[in-house]
């Protein structure tokens, strides 16, 4: 059920699955996990990697969730362990090669807007990005070059999508976020002195290598096929594009977290020595 997005903020819990992205959520210590649910297969493989001896739970019979009481390394967390058998597993996870483990955790508070205006550094603004892998790189990345926080205009993809949650590789919840019509917002920023930046590859845009970062800046990244929408276009932002090496290349555009990596990397080296 967890699939559905009003049922996750309804709620207000979600899904982090796999491995990898389960156990860099344990150690960001960031998000609250309920529970975790495994198969005894995932179980097993790590009980041998791990050494650790103990009573296996699967209810062959009745093909249902057990509570596992083993001592292994994700007991450490101190939340519940459940273990399931693989086809009851296929059943509650949203990927079609599962690798047989999830958590369930409770959704991270938005932040409010004037908390994080009060900041300093690099902000992402995502303009009705529609495709899940993009938002989550988006994030991923963003958390990698230490932003400030992510803004969400409506009409982009949930943040806690099954599908976004997989693409940040576990850094969901490390950022600052809210979610608000961009517009107004990117003017009240403005006037607090933010430097907004539209990532924009029109005629009147500069080359992103030639201006560096005022130490509040907001990079506005837009939607996939249509980009930024023409509202927030319409606000006199400064406008910054990626050349191509070769203009006769063959390539059309960059893809949207790819294209905001790179600038996201520029603000990094070139951001205000303290």
């Amino acid at each position: 059920m967890l699939r559905k997005r009003s049922v996750r903020h309804a709620q207000g819990r979600f899904v982090v699955e796999g491995a990898r992205a389960v156990e860099q959520v344990i150690r960001n210590g960031v998000l609250e996990t309920e529970f975790l649910v495994m198969t005894t297969s995932f179980l097993r493989n790590r009980e041998t990697r791990t050494n650790v001896s103990g009573t296996e739970y699967e209810d062959k019979d009745h093909d249902r969730l057990n509570v596992d009481q083993q001592q292994f390394p994700y007991s450490k967390i101190g939340v519940p362990i459940f273990t399931t058998t693989a086809s009851v597993f296929n059943q509650i996870t949203d990927t079609d090669a599962a690798q047989g483990l999830l958590a369930v955790c409770n959704l991270p508070r938005p932040s409010r807007m004037e908390d994080i205006l009060s900041r300093s550094g690099t902000l992402l603004a995502v303009d009705q990005i529609q495709d899940p892998g993009n938002l989550g790189t988006l994030i991923r990345t963003a958390a990698w070059f230490g932003l400030t926080g992510v803004v969400v205009s409506p009409g982009t993809v949930d943040l806690f999508h099954p599908k976004v949650v997989r693409s940040t590789a576990g850094s969901t919840g490390v950022l600052p976020w809210f979610e608000t019509d961009l517009a107004p917002f990117l003017d009240k920023a403005g006037m607090q002195k933010w430097q907004v930046n539209l990532l924009d590859n029109s005629n009147n845009s500069q080359p992103y290598g030639s201006v560096d970062p005022m130490g509040k800046d907001i990079l506005v990244v837009g939607n996939e096929a249509n980009g930024i929408s023409e509202k927030v276009l319409k606000m006199g932002f400064r406008k910054l594009r990626i050349d191509p090496a070769d203009t006769d290349s063959g390539v059309e555009s960059l893809n949207a977290s790819i294209a905001a990596a790179i600038v996201m990397a520029h603000y990094f080296f070139a951001r205000p020595s303290n």
